[in-house]
């Protein structure tokens, strides 16, 4: 692992006043949150993923980085997580039931994981982009449409939302009842409440169900694909990857569209930008993507073996969370002047390494249209709350706006 500084010991358990994950995620200001967790540890700091269960969260651009590349030393398998080994973790505690181990490119390395990553890829590259801008096309209109009658929305629920659960139960083959009550499950999953577990469970059964009715009844949708492929062994393989598109997509695509929206809402220098054509939609997005990434910490990986990171030191087992969001940030990469940032590439918002986001091709495609269609229409809005009272939602692993309040005039 590699050495930035000089070695600091600090066992993670003996730290008294690890914040929480969940608050550094839901602040008003994260990024001073984690410019003061810097100051005081470096580019990694003890936090809790829940009160008494403690990770190293890495702030650093080189050190998240390092963590995300280099599966040799750092696994996506809970199953070496000391916590999890050691029972140390409730059973049905919140935190398991987003880290525990499933059967899915998400949580496995090496051969088993690019086994099991193939069929993922496969599966996206051979969606038609015509198809998903249709689709999505077909939902904005229909949406935006039924709340201008109306004259009042939430942009989140009723737009941010609705929209790409829509798409994901056409590219899935699911119902539109299963697809919104597996949003639903999502969202309790995330929340760290003590129904997240239970929630868990309930959609595991659901997508049991789901893929076996495929199975029988196969059609022309993602998970037909992924059950005819070859290098899935079993059926549990395919629920794993369904799950892992269907949530992933679910956490990424929200976030990422809500938070935009939220942007030209409050933000008249950006949706200025945008306007006079000084920035791209594309570039606009990125920005967004950059500066308030959707996934703000990504889940976490395991050490392989006692070692160093960032001048601290590790043990085997020790939860490590990439933070992104402070990592987008790090002085060490960003330039001082704003407009140099523009089309930048060098942010980790989808990750890097083996496990980098596969949908590099189909998600900004669902994001640039569903903004698209927001963004012919804003002008026909106004923000039904002052800017301040517009909260994000409560989750360690996903950031945007709890509610988009607007009126139509």
């Amino acid at each position: 692992m590699s050495l930035t500084g000089a070695v600091r010991v600090v066992r993670l358990e003996d730290v008294a006043d690890r914040p929480l994950l969940a608050d550094l995620a839901g602040a008003t200001d994260p990024a001073a949150r984690y410019e003061a967790l810097r100051s005081r540890w470096g580019a990694l700091a003890p936090v809790d993923l829940e009160p008494g269960v403690p990770a190293w969260l890495a702030l650093g651009h080189a050190e998240v980085a390092a963590v995300l590349r280099n599966e040799a030393l750092f696994s996506r398998d809970s199953r070496h997580w000391r916590y999890e080994a050691e029972r140390l973790v409730a059973w049905r505690s919140p935190t398991r039931a987003v880290l525990a181990q499933r059967d899915s490119a998400h949580d496995r390395d090496g051969a088993e994981h690019r086994r099991l990553r193939t069929p993922l890829a496969d599966a996206l590259d051979a969606v038609e982009d015509r198809r998903v801008r249709r689709t999505v096309d077909v939902a904005c209109v229909s949406v935006l449409d039924r709340l201008a009658a109306r004259g009042t929305a939430d942009m989140v629920a009723e737009y941010a939302v609705d929209v790409p659960v829509r798409v994901l139960a056409d590219l899935l083959g699911m119902t539109l009842a299963d697809a919104r009550r597996m949003h639903e499950l999502t969202v309790v999953q995330r929340s760290g409440t003590q129904d997240a577990f239970a929630a868990a469970a309930e959609a595991e059964d659901l997508l049991a169900g789901f893929v076996a009715a495929r199975r029988a009844e196969p059609s022309d949708d993602l998970t037909s694909a992924l059950l005819a492929h070859p290098a899935h062994t079993n059926d549990l393989e395919v629920m794993g990857a369904v799950a892992l598109v269907f949530a992933t997509a679910h956490d990424a695509e929200i976030a990422w569209i809500a938070t935009a929206l939220q942007r030209l809402l409050t933000d008249p220098a950006f949706a200025a930008r945008l306007h006079g054509g000084r920035i791209s939609l594309d570039d606009a997005l990125d920005e967004v993507a950059r500066e308030s990434p959707p996934l703000p910490h990504l889940r976490p990986r395991y050490a392989l073996a006692d070692g160093e990171l960032g001048g601290q030191a590790i043990a085997a087992g020790d939860a490590v969370v990439p933070a992104v969001a402070a990592a987008n940030a790090d002085r060490a990469v960003r330039a001082a002047d704003p407009w140099e940032q523009v089309d930048s590439r060098f942010h980790l918002t989808w990750g890097t390494g083996a496990h980098a986001c596969p949908a590099h091709r189909t998600a900004p495609l669902i994001t640039r249209t569903v903004v698209g269609h927001f963004l012919a229409r804003v002008a026909d809005l106004e923000l039904a709350v002052a800017p301040a009272d517009v909260v994000p939602v409560r989750s360690a692993w996903v950031r945007h706006p709890r509610e988009l309040p607007v009126r139509f005039v």
